[in-house]
């Protein structure tokens, strides 16, 4: 089982002044904000690209815009591995079949953020992450309302009227 997670790639690539493999603070502080010591995944099953779409669809339809958006994804036994408590919490999207699939990294610490880092860090160096298109968010979200997955009420008022257009 693999969980996954938006990120700003960018903000990954090796900075000025740090040496292969460290990892830049802008990374840490933009893409693993954390509220109550804890971050928020999706799971999706295998790193596929069908269930990585899911989890991107979730994401990107409870945003405020549609945008382009980098999603990463570990396996949920290297985290474990790592000692990270996962618990499986009700998501916030507006895809109804996708709320049970969320998770819950918690009781991080300073040490524990460090080994979630290092784990993005080698997943994207490995390609453990995808890129979608801002036209391409905004048909995951088109072809999720046209199969009655997603109601257009629940959708940010920015996201309706683009993917009604």
């Amino acid at each position: 089982m693999f969980l996954a997670r938006k990120i700003t790639r960018a903000k990954w690539k090796a900075a000025q002044g740090l040496s292969a493999g460290e990892i830049p603070a802008d990374a840490v502080t933009v893409d693993l904000k954390t509220q109550g010591n804890s971050l928020s995944f999706w799971r999706c099953g295998t790193d596929g690209v069908g269930d990585v779409e899911k989890a991107a669809l979730a994401i990107a339809s409870a945003g405020d815009r549609v945008d382009r958006l980098d999603i990463v994804w570990l396996a949920d036994e290297d985290l474990q591995a790592d000692g990270q408590t996962l618990r499986d919490t009700k998501g916030r999207t507006p895809v109804a079949n996708m709320a049970d699939m969320h998770v819950e990294v918690e009781a991080l610490d300073y040490v524990r953020l460090g080994k979630v880092a290092r784990r993005i860090l080698a997943a994207i160096e490995e390609g453990g992450w995808r890129r979608f298109t801002k036209a391409r968010v905004r048909s995951l979200i088109q072809e999720a309302v046209g199969q009655d997955r997603v109601d257009l009420d629940f959708l940010h008022d920015k996201v309706r009227k683009e993917v009604s257009n």
